[in-house]
This record gives structure tokens, sequence and C-alpha cells, in this order.
């Protein structure tokens, strides 16, 4: 048996984030470095994936009272930061909120809009994203 080793340069990420549905089945998204996303962010090294998301998510929109749903799929993307290439994984939940809150964008982080959007004008919107959240939320659909 022969020993198979996969050698990279990637520094990995972990990323956990969500697909969030109000009251109005709408879905919360943010609009970040020109491109239209769902909240996410790093899980920190003490955290659970799960608390990380709802973390981000909050942190993110401005939005509280979030509950897992279930989990979704798991997204990969590479890209180049400060020379150094990384390789992102995240985990993504499908959550539910009842919160009556105004969402606020987290500046701070690029976010420049936070809006609940009709399900069915959400693929319109990915239009202008990144390809993995496209597949996201193509295989999303199915699931359903």
């Amino acid at each position: 048996m022969s020993d198979q080793t996969l050698i990279t340069d990637f520094e990995i990420i972990n990323a956990a984030g969500g697909i969030v549905f109000n009251e109005k089945n709408e879905i919360l998204m943010i609009y970040r470095l020109d491109h239209w996303d769902f909240p996410k962010g790093k899980v920190e090294s003490h955290e659970k994936t799960e608390t990380a998301a709802i973390r981000e998510v909050m942190e993110e929109t401005g939005i509280s009272n979030l509950k897992i749903v279930k989990k979704l799929p798991t997204t990969y993307h590479t890209y180049i930061l400060d020379h150094s290439e990384i390789l992102k994984e995240t985990r993504w939940f499908e959550m539910e909120t009842s919160s009556k809150e105004t969402i606020t964008p987290q500046k701070t982080e690029g976010i420049t809009e936070v809006v609940w959007v009709k399900k069915e004008e959400v693929t319109e919107k990915l239009k202008e994203s990144y390809t993995t959240l496209k597949e996201l939320w193509s295989k999303y659909l199915k699931l359903k």
C-alpha cells in the first residue's frame, strides 16, 4: 500500500454562516465588496461551528433571536490575501428568526447593505455573487 499525501500551501480558514428566514419567509442577504452574499464569518478557536454561525449573522446584520433549523451543504473557495493562498471552508445552516429589530450592516466588515429578500428574488440577486453561493442556493432549493 502506497502512502499518498496532499501537500498544499493553503492556509485553511473555517467559517460559518446562515441562510436566515423571517416570519414572512424572506431571506436575509448582505451586500459586501460589490457582491450579494449570505452572512458568514470566521469560527473562533474556542467556538462550536453552530455558535459561530449565529454570532456572525448577529454581528453582520444586527439580527438576534436566531434559531438553527438544519445543517446545509458546506462550501469551499480559495483566494489570495496578503500574498497567502487561503482555502475557506464555510459550514452553512438554515436559520429562522422572529426578530423585529432593525437590520444594520456591519460597516467595519465592508457590509454596505442588509436586506430581507423574497425567496423568489434570491436567485436574481445572486447573479452578482460568487459561484459557491449560487451553487449553495441551488442545492438548498433542491433540498426543500
